[in-house]
């Protein structure tokens, strides 16, 4: 914390006020009840109207469970959506209305439950999403997917767990794609935020948990990562431009096969819904990164 120009700068020019607005999604989405309640009801009627096996657990926590929508396609590819909530809100049913469209796309879909802050810590949630993926490697193959095509996508703070296990520090040997829509992938800023209330962690805490931080850190040694797509909504505010921007950099720099994808006219929770929208650019990118992945390291130019 510096003083700048009579203000109390906490981050990036930002001071606390300004910084918590950068992050407060739902003070700068006026109708976001209204979206989020057109979740909920489309979530309802795939549950309703698609083969589905609930709760299936993957830890001992009645959180650590998922969903699967399994395809009738044996063999077919296994995208697993990781959802928001700034890492203590809200749960896998969030996004089962994503469902439908990679069904019948034929892509089993699967969203991942995990334990919550302040039960439980940030970085035991990052633990939570691996071991997820892990037991879904081993069990892909019982309800008809493979093994080799997992994919993994998140929104917000899914988005982070998501570019987490894409990355050097989570479980890339296990992934085939990733997909961050509005991530956070710099936790830092998340420190010094209103949200840390709640979330706890400490300077260290969040650099050691922040995706950007792993690829600087991974040094030169070759990279072997899985492609990525990062997406952000063009009305999400500078903050959340600059954490795409940055990990894209990252990647790119490492020489890692990475696609941006522009969500024009969206904000933090319409970007989502991209997702769920056939003919938009963010659904038609995640198919064609399922389907006709990169290669996972690029030629040297």
């Amino acid at each position: 914390m510096r003083k700048e120009n009579d203000r109390m700068v906490v981050f990036n020019g930002y001071d606390q006020a300004g910084l918590d607005r950068a992050y407060n999604n739902s003070a700068k989405v006026p109708n976001v009840g209204d979206i989020t309640d057109g979740w909920a009801k489309r979530s309802a009627e795939a549950v309703k109207y698609l083969s589905c096996d609930l709760d299936v657990a993957y830890g001992p926590h009645p959180r650590q469970c998922l969903d699967v929508f399994p395809t009738a396609k044996r063999g077919a590819p296994v995208l697993v959506f990781i959802h928001g909530g700034y890492w203590h809100s809200r749960d896998k049913s969030l996004v089962h209305f994503l469902a439908p469209l990679y069904v019948a796309a034929e892509v089993n879909f699967v969203a991942i439950g995990y334990r919550l802050c302040p039960e439980v810590s940030v970085a035991d949630i990052v633990a939570d999403i691996a071991a997820g993926l892990r037991w879904l490697a081993s069990a892909a193959v019982d309800f008809g997917g493979d093994p080799a095509r997992i994919f993994v996508a998140g929104h917000s703070a899914g988005g982070h767990l998501a570019a987490t296990m894409c990355g050097p520090k989570g479980v890339p040997e296990l992934l085939a794609g990733g997909c961050s829509i509005s991530g956070l992938h710099d936790l830092v800023p998340i420190q010094h935020s209103y949200l840390n209330e709640t979330l706890a962690m400490d300077p260290a805490t969040a650099r050691d948990l922040s995706p950007i931080q792993h690829l600087l850190d991974a040094g030169p040694p070759p990279l072997n990562l899985p492609p990525q797509v990062f997406a952000v909504g063009d009305k999400e505010g500078p903050e959340y431009l600059r954490q795409r921007d940055d990990i894209v950099a990252a990647l790119r720099a490492a020489n890692q096969p990475v696609l941006t994808v522009e969500l024009a006219d969206r904000d933090h929770f319409t970007a989502l819904s991209a997702a769920a929208e056939p003919a938009h650019p963010l659904a038609e990118a995640i198919l064609r990164l399922i389907f006709a992945p990169p290669p996972r390291s690029l030629p040297k130019s």
